[in-house]
Protein backbone atom coordinates (compact mmCIF):
# COMPACT_ATOMS: atom_id res chain seq x y z
CA UNK A 1 0.00 0.00 0.00
CA UNK A 2 1.41 3.39 -0.96
CA UNK A 3 1.66 6.44 1.26
CA UNK A 4 -0.97 8.21 -0.84
CA UNK A 5 -3.42 5.33 -0.32
CA UNK A 6 -2.79 5.32 3.45
CA UNK A 7 -3.45 9.07 3.61
CA UNK A 8 -6.72 8.69 1.69
CA UNK A 9 -7.85 5.85 4.02
CA UNK A 10 -6.92 7.96 7.06
CA UNK A 11 -8.84 11.02 5.78
CA UNK A 12 -11.95 8.98 4.94
CA UNK A 13 -11.88 7.30 8.37
CA UNK A 14 -11.36 10.49 10.38
CA UNK A 15 -14.11 12.30 8.44
CA UNK A 16 -16.62 9.46 8.92
CA UNK A 17 -15.79 9.28 12.64
CA UNK A 18 -16.11 13.09 12.99
CA UNK A 19 -19.44 13.09 11.14
CA UNK A 20 -20.86 10.47 13.51
CA UNK A 21 -19.41 12.20 16.59
CA UNK A 22 -21.49 15.27 15.69
CA UNK A 23 -24.59 13.07 15.35
CA UNK A 24 -23.92 11.28 18.64
CA UNK A 25 -23.29 14.59 20.45
CA UNK A 26 -26.57 16.01 19.07
CA UNK A 27 -28.44 12.85 20.16
CA UNK A 28 -26.92 13.14 23.67
CA UNK A 29 -27.76 16.86 23.85
CA UNK A 30 -31.47 16.14 23.18
CA UNK A 31 -31.53 13.55 25.96
CA UNK A 32 -29.51 15.62 28.46
CA UNK A 33 -26.81 12.97 28.67
CA UNK A 34 -23.04 13.24 29.02
CA UNK A 35 -21.71 15.18 26.01
CA UNK A 36 -18.60 14.88 23.87
CA UNK A 37 -16.27 17.77 24.81
CA UNK A 38 -16.10 20.62 22.27
CA UNK A 39 -12.31 20.31 22.24
CA UNK A 40 -12.66 16.71 21.01
CA UNK A 41 -14.97 17.47 18.11
CA UNK A 42 -12.95 20.56 17.17
CA UNK A 43 -9.75 18.50 17.46
CA UNK A 44 -11.14 15.89 15.08
CA UNK A 45 -11.70 18.67 12.52
CA UNK A 46 -8.15 19.93 12.97
CA UNK A 47 -6.56 16.49 12.44
CA UNK A 48 -8.24 16.08 9.07
CA UNK A 49 -11.93 15.62 9.79
CA UNK A 50 -13.05 19.12 8.85
CA UNK A 51 -15.25 17.93 5.96
CA UNK A 52 -16.97 15.42 8.27
CA UNK A 53 -17.41 18.16 10.88
CA UNK A 54 -18.95 20.55 8.35
CA UNK A 55 -21.28 17.85 6.99
CA UNK A 56 -22.18 16.79 10.54
CA UNK A 57 -23.06 20.37 11.46
CA UNK A 58 -25.33 20.62 8.40
CA UNK A 59 -26.88 17.15 8.63
CA UNK A 60 -27.53 17.06 12.39
CA UNK A 61 -28.08 20.85 12.80
CA UNK A 62 -25.56 20.75 15.60
CA UNK A 63 -23.26 23.54 16.81
CA UNK A 64 -24.42 25.80 13.97
CA UNK A 65 -25.04 28.77 16.29
CA UNK A 66 -21.70 28.61 18.11
CA UNK A 67 -19.31 31.15 16.55
CA UNK A 68 -16.20 28.97 16.91
CA UNK A 69 -17.94 26.20 14.99
CA UNK A 70 -19.88 28.44 12.60
CA UNK A 71 -16.69 30.17 11.39
CA UNK A 72 -13.95 27.87 12.65
CA UNK A 73 -14.97 24.66 10.87
CA UNK A 74 -15.29 26.25 7.40
CA UNK A 75 -11.97 28.05 7.94
CA UNK A 76 -10.23 24.80 8.94
CA UNK A 77 -11.77 23.07 5.90
CA UNK A 78 -10.54 25.81 3.53
CA UNK A 79 -7.02 25.70 5.00
CA UNK A 80 -6.89 21.90 4.71
CA UNK A 81 -8.13 21.95 1.10
CA UNK A 82 -5.51 24.61 0.27
CA UNK A 83 -2.78 22.47 1.89
CA UNK A 84 -3.86 19.40 -0.10
CA UNK A 85 -3.85 21.37 -3.33
CA UNK A 86 -0.46 22.94 -2.62
CA UNK A 87 1.19 19.66 -1.70
CA UNK A 88 -0.26 17.76 -4.63
CA UNK A 89 0.75 20.26 -7.32
CA UNK A 90 3.36 19.00 -9.71
CA UNK A 91 4.95 20.75 -12.59
CA UNK A 92 4.21 19.37 -16.00
CA UNK A 93 7.30 20.97 -17.41
CA UNK A 94 9.91 18.49 -18.54
CA UNK A 95 13.54 19.11 -19.18
CA UNK A 96 15.43 17.51 -21.97
CA UNK A 97 19.12 17.51 -22.49
CA UNK A 98 20.10 18.89 -25.82
CA UNK A 99 21.30 16.37 -28.35
CA UNK A 100 25.05 16.06 -28.62
CA UNK A 101 26.73 17.78 -31.53
CA UNK A 102 27.13 15.36 -34.43
CA UNK A 103 30.50 13.69 -34.45
CA UNK A 104 31.29 14.90 -30.91
CA UNK A 105 31.42 12.41 -28.08
CA UNK A 106 31.26 13.82 -24.57
CA UNK A 107 34.25 12.86 -22.52
CA UNK A 108 34.84 14.34 -19.09
CA UNK A 109 37.85 16.60 -19.08
CA UNK A 110 40.44 16.79 -16.37
CA UNK A 111 43.44 18.91 -15.66
CA UNK A 112 46.61 17.52 -17.30
CA UNK A 113 48.78 18.51 -14.31
CA UNK A 114 46.61 18.71 -11.18
CA UNK A 115 45.01 15.89 -9.18
CA UNK A 116 43.16 15.58 -5.88
CA UNK A 117 44.21 13.57 -2.85
CA UNK A 118 41.95 12.80 0.13
CA UNK A 119 43.42 11.51 3.37
CA UNK A 120 42.16 9.88 6.55
CA UNK A 121 41.68 12.37 9.38
CA UNK A 122 42.80 9.82 11.98
CA UNK A 123 46.14 9.23 10.24
CA UNK A 124 46.52 12.94 9.53
CA UNK A 125 48.34 14.62 6.69
CA UNK A 126 51.91 14.20 7.93
CA UNK A 127 52.66 11.08 5.81
CA UNK A 128 51.17 12.87 2.81
CA UNK A 129 53.26 16.00 3.40
CA UNK A 130 56.45 13.87 3.60
CA UNK A 131 55.56 12.14 0.31
CA UNK A 132 54.85 15.50 -1.32
CA UNK A 133 58.33 16.71 -0.36
CA UNK A 134 60.05 13.49 -1.48
CA UNK A 135 58.22 13.27 -4.82
CA UNK A 136 58.59 16.97 -5.63
CA UNK A 137 54.88 17.72 -5.92
CA UNK A 138 53.54 21.26 -5.52
CA UNK A 139 50.55 21.92 -3.24
CA UNK A 140 48.02 23.95 -5.22
CA UNK A 141 45.37 24.05 -2.52
CA UNK A 142 44.94 22.58 0.96
CA UNK A 143 41.19 22.32 1.57
CA UNK A 144 40.14 23.49 5.00
CA UNK A 145 36.66 22.01 4.96
CA UNK A 146 37.61 18.49 3.91
CA UNK A 147 40.70 16.37 4.41
CA UNK A 148 42.13 16.82 0.97
CA UNK A 149 44.59 18.67 -1.22
CA UNK A 150 44.92 19.68 -4.84
CA UNK A 151 48.44 18.80 -5.99
CA UNK A 152 50.43 19.59 -9.15
CA UNK A 153 52.60 16.82 -10.58
CA UNK A 154 56.32 17.39 -11.18
CA UNK A 155 57.32 18.28 -14.76
CA UNK A 156 59.41 15.13 -15.19
CA UNK A 157 56.56 12.69 -14.28
CA UNK A 158 53.26 11.77 -15.92
CA UNK A 159 49.98 12.45 -14.17
CA UNK A 160 49.08 8.75 -14.05
CA UNK A 161 52.37 7.60 -12.46
CA UNK A 162 52.20 10.46 -9.93
CA UNK A 163 48.66 9.53 -9.00
CA UNK A 164 49.66 5.87 -8.70
CA UNK A 165 52.50 6.83 -6.32
CA UNK A 166 50.13 8.77 -4.04
CA UNK A 167 47.62 5.91 -3.90
CA UNK A 168 50.28 3.97 -1.97
CA UNK A 169 50.89 6.69 0.67
CA UNK A 170 49.81 5.83 4.23
CA UNK A 171 46.49 7.47 5.16
CA UNK A 172 45.51 8.38 1.60
CA UNK A 173 41.91 7.31 1.00
CA UNK A 174 41.33 8.57 -2.53
CA UNK A 175 43.29 9.93 -5.48
CA UNK A 176 41.38 11.29 -8.45
CA UNK A 177 41.59 13.57 -11.43
CA UNK A 178 40.84 17.26 -11.02
CA UNK A 179 37.74 17.38 -13.25
CA UNK A 180 36.97 20.37 -15.43
CA UNK A 181 33.29 21.21 -15.61
CA UNK A 182 32.27 23.67 -18.28
CA UNK A 183 29.14 25.61 -17.50
CA UNK A 184 28.85 27.05 -20.98
CA UNK A 185 30.24 26.32 -24.40
CA UNK A 186 33.50 27.89 -25.48
CA UNK A 187 33.37 31.67 -25.70
CA UNK A 188 33.73 33.08 -29.19
CA UNK A 189 35.12 36.55 -29.36
CA UNK A 190 33.15 38.97 -31.45
CA UNK A 191 34.53 42.23 -32.70
CA UNK A 192 32.12 45.08 -32.84
CA UNK A 193 32.88 47.93 -35.18
CA UNK A 194 31.12 51.24 -34.73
Amino acid sequence: MTLKQLIVIYLVAVNVITFFFYGIDKWKARRSKWRIPEATILGLAVIGGSLGAWLGMRMWHHKTMHKKFQYGIPLILIVQIALVLLTSCRTKQTFELSAPIQGHKYEPEHSPNVFLVMYDEKVGKEPLLKSIKVYGVEIIYDYGIINGMALKKPDNKTLEETMQFFKQVKGVTNVEYDRIIRLTGPVKLRLEVK
